[in-house]
C-alpha cells in the first residue's frame, strides 16, 4: 500500500513536470513569436521612414493637402499606395513566419553565464 502510494506520488509529479515542460515551450514559443514580430516591424517601419526623410519633399511630406501642386499630389498618392503595398507584403511575411515558427518547437534558453576557475600559481604547483 505504502509503494503503491509513492508511485502515485512519482507518477503526479512527473505528469506535472510533463505540463510545466509544455507550457514553458508555448511560452517560449509566444516570446520568440513576439519578438521576431516586433523586429519585423521596425524594420518595416524604419525603412519607410528612411524614404519619407530623404524623397518626402517631393510629396510635399509636411506640406497641408490643401496646399499640394499638382505634381505633389500625384506623387503623395503614388507614394501612401507603395507605402501600403509595403507594409500588406511585411504583414504578410509576419503572418508566415508565425505559421512556420508554429511548425517548431522552442525552448528559451535564458541568458546564462559561466565562470571558470582558473588556479593559482600557488595552487599549480
Amino acid at each position: 500500500m505504502e509503494n503503491n502510494k509513492f508511485a502515485e506520488a512519482v507518477e503526479v509529479r512527473k505528469q506535472a513536470r510533463i505540463r510545466n515542460e509544455a507550457k514553458y515551450r508555448e511560452n517560449s514559443k509566444r516570446r520568440l513569436v513576439a519578438l521576431i514580430e516586433k523586429k519585423m516591424k521596425t524594420t518595416m517601419i524604419g525603412a519607410l521612414s528612411s524614404f519619407e526623410e530623404s524623397f518626402g519633399y517631393l510629396w510635399g511630406i509636411n506640406k497641408h493637402h490643401s496646399s499640394l501642386s499638382e505634381e505633389e499630389l500625384i506623387l503623395r498618392e503614388l507614394w501612401e499606395n507603395t507605402r501600403t503595398e509595403i507594409l500588406n507584403k511585411g504583414n504578410n511575411q509576419i503572418r508566415a513566419t508565425k505559421e512556420e515558427l508554429g511548425q517548431h518547437n522552442v525552448v528559451w534558453q535564458p541568458y546564462k553565464m559561466d565562470f571558470i576557475v582558473q588556479p593559482t600559481t600557488e595552487e599549480k604547483r
